[in-house]
């Protein structure tokens, strides 16, 4: 998942240009998020395809917004971990 920690400051200063709000309003459930996901996959992908333009971004379906921050990611770790069999658990070493 994306840690805007690791955005340069310039990163930061285009997601807040792109979306017309402070990074710091992202987590504010009553701002409209359409344009921040938009800028913040468009800053993101441009790391690794620098001709990924701010209309690309705008066309993405929120699904692919999500991918492409890793959003759910750590969901679906823990579903993972989750399918694990209990039995495994609970004989925990308990070999007498």
């Amino acid at each position: 998942m994306i840690d805007i920690n690791t955005l340069t400051l310039g990163e930061v200063a285009r997601v807040e240009e792109l979306s017309v709000l402070p990074i710091s309003a992202f987590s504010n459930e009553d701002k409209p998020k359409g344009k921040a996901l938009a800028a913040l996959a468009f800053v993101w992908k441009r790391r690794t395809e620098p001709t990924f333009t701010w209309n690309d971004a705008l066309g993405l379906t929120i699904e692919q917004a999500n991918e492409i921050l890793g959003i759910g990611d750590d969901e679906d770790e823990e579903g993972e971990e989750g399918d694990a069999d209990p039995s495994a658990a609970q004989s925990g070493g308990d070999e007498s």
